[in-house]
């Protein structure tokens, strides 16, 4: 692997952009971010009913999903392998590995996800250059042997099969912190955090006719209850496969609910902020696919490796 030494500013800029992209549009990190006993006799006869319950009970099959989606097994910047991809035997990522974050995903018997856990190398969103520095240079990656757990979430969905509810579960901290969502023609239209049965604010999303995410507004609420628009973002996209599809039952809107590929991003601020940070900040992507539709390079940097 490449040291820091070796690797362009084109390269070091890229893993930085994907790794702020993978930030801001996956919800479960922004908002962790922010945020054997009993009687023999009674175990006995549990153990007695689990056999003969399960032992009746045929075995369920196996729902295969992504049939018609390739899936990424890699992701590289530069040549150097960034992130990597697991997956179980109905199609779902069950792991999502990098040098600065580990996710383990769990699913229920008809795929739903029922949980997640993360480990993150918080040096890697620090404020400090030093401590940030220290972070771009490790060589192990982040793993569940070498990190601690960062936080943990769990689902809960409607009779209709929609997530309505994740809670968040940090370690040795108040864990009062849930996320709802609202629906409007079978799709996320916003996502309301709760803080000790507060809510400090909310994203309202717009969709284009496919099913894209044409807008993103983040709101924050104050202690008396009125809303200020604090940041929205603007989306435009090709009309090519956004291989991120594969990833849907993450239920993370935007990135791995949109069928197109993101072209360009404008994130608008609408608080002050200091002299050296803009206001809007424009971001455009460019892309090379395959045969059957689907990129293979990003900006002429990023690739992705597909099983």
């Amino acid at each position: 692997m490449k040291n820091r030494e070796q690797q362009s500013p084109e390269e070091l800029k890229s893993q930085k952009r994907f790794l702020k992209y993978w930030l801001k549009n996956n919800t479960f990190i922004r908002i962790s971010l922010l945020t054997i006993s009993g009687f023999m006799k009674n175990i006995a006869l549990m153990f007695l009913f689990s056999v003969l319950f399960f032992s009746c009970e045929k075995e369920k099959p196996l729902i295969v999903e992504n049939g018609d989606i390739p899936l990424i097994s890699k992701v590289l910047i530069g040549g150097e392998i960034y992130m990597e991809y697991s997956y179980n035997g109905a199609n779902l990522v069950t792991e999502e590995k990098s040098k600065f974050h580990y996710t383990r995903h769990n699913y229920n018997e008809i795929n739903q996800l029922i949980s997640s856990d993360l480990y993150f190398d918080l040096r890697s969103v620090s404020s400090n250059s030093i401590v940030l520095e220290a972070a771009m240079n490790r060589k192990e990656w982040v793993s569940p042997a070498n990190t601690q757990k960062s936080i943990s979430h769990s689902l809960e969905y409607n009779i209709k099969g929609e997530l309505v509810r994740k809670s968040f579960i940090k370690p040795s901290e108040d864990n009062n912190h849930i996320v709802e969502f609202l629906y409007e023609n079978d799709r996320i239209v916003r996502l309301t955090r709760y803080n000790n049965n507060s809510i400090p604010g909310y994203t309202d999303y717009l969709y284009d006719n496919n099913g894209n995410i044409i807008k993103q507004m983040n709101y924050t609420v104050s202690s008396a209850g009125v809303a200020d628009l604090t940041t929205a973002t603007e989306y435009e996209y090709d009309n090519m496969n956004n291989p991120y599809q594969s990833f849907r039952r993450l239920l993370t809107p935007g990135v791995n609910s949109n069928p197109n590929n993101i072209t360009k991003e404008t994130y608008t601020i609408y608080f002050e902020v200091n002299q050296y940070t803009e206001k809007v900040q424009i971001t455009e992507n460019s892309y090379e696919y395959n045969d059957l539709g689907y990129p293979v390079k990003v900006n002429g940097v990023t690739e992705y490796v597909y099983k």
